[in-house]
């Protein structure tokens, strides 16, 4: 009755732990060596088992198992007996392997079953246990290592060790993380027009913006404006050579007024002195206040000492 109880209690434990989600796992068969002490009817005797471990922290877990001994000798008669071990025991490990090796202990206890009656002072019963071991990781599935363990038992209050080497298989470990569903919301279908636009790469001149400064030119005060067309604005002037063929021989402030944007016109006249001399004007302008606004920009651009003349007034009249 009792080991029927016993063994339900295990495999129920063992399926929760099993199918509980997030946790570590290990199974692992061995074989080793049952040393019994003077004390108890049975002999010494091979043996090997079967643990399961479900690891609920990095460092803590528990252990299922059943282990069997093959034909102990019956000191105190010919007999020889099987021995049948289940066995529940709490594991704390060290969490980070040191060079490969994880050391961890146990402790717990179980219940012993001898096949054959082997006498009235050794009977089946219940024991405690408590043992140290180290395993050597393989890989990241596999690992090997022995195991030391002592038990205490009914068994003529005698005292046995197990020294086992086993092989463990670990699964558990790596568990994928699972992303979330994503939330599908349901809307009316939109309709998106995409325009493609082909932008054609052409090559950009370089602007080179310079500052000018437009010198502000005051009104006079005899100013008296009027439209007839016949105001320019007097760039430069030069004496008349008889010998020479161009009206005008400063070709670079020529160059000056056309690369400023101006047209400019000779205008050839007599000076108060009886000498001829050809004048270099801008213009015409039809009234007098826009003839003031061209000789500010050309000042600015030009820099030349311009002032407005008329064609129809005195050569005398001008202003600058």
């Amino acid at each position: 009755m009792k080991k029927i109880l016993l063994t339900c209690f295990i495999l129920t434990i063992s399926g929760v732990s099993l199918f509980a989600k997030g946790y570590k796992y290990e199974l692992n068969p061995y074989v080793g060596y049952n040393f019994a002490s003077d004390d108890c009817p049975l002999d010494s005797a091979t043996g090997a088992g079967v643990n399961f471990n479900t690891f609920f922290t990095d460092n803590l877990g528990i252990r299922f198992g059943y282990e069997r001994l093959f034909q102990a000798d019956v000191k105190s008669n010919s007999y020889k007996t099987d021995v049948n071990r289940f066995y529940l025991n709490g594991i704390f490990k060290k969490a980070e392997a040191i060079k490969g090796f994880t050391p961890y202990a146990l402790l717990g206890g179980g219940y012993e079953d001898y096949e054959d009656n082997i006498g009235k002072n050794c009977r089946s019963g219940w024991f405690g246990d408590v043992g140290v071991g180290i395993g050597y990781a393989i890989n990241k599935n596999f690992s090997i290592g022995p195991e030391v363990k002592a038990l205490a038992k009914r068994c003529g209050n005698g005292l046995g060790v197990f020294a086992g080497f086993g092989l463990a298989y670990k699964f558990g470990y790596d568990k994928p993380v699972v992303a979330p569903a994503p939330v599908v919301v349901k809307s009316k279908p939109e309709v998106r027009v995409v325009e493609k636009v082909v932008v054609k790469e052409v090559p950009v001149e370089k602007v080179v913006t310079k500052e000018v400064s437009v010198p502000v030119c005051p009104t006079p005060v005899t100013y008296s404006d009027k439209c007839d067309n016949s105001y320019y604005v007097q760039v430069a002037a030069e004496l008349v050579c008889p010998s020479c063929v161009n009206q005008f021989n400063n070709k670079a402030l020529l160059n000056k007024i056309k690369d400023a944007g101006y047209g400019y016109s000779f205008l050839t006249t007599t000076n108060p002195s009886g000498n001829k001399v050809t004048r270099v004007l801008v213009g015409p302008y039809k009234c007098k206040k826009d003839a003031f606004k061209a000789l500010c920009e050309i000042k600015g651009q030009i820099g030349c000492d311009a002032f407005i003349y008329s064609t129809k007034r005195s050569p005398k009249r001008v202003w600058k």
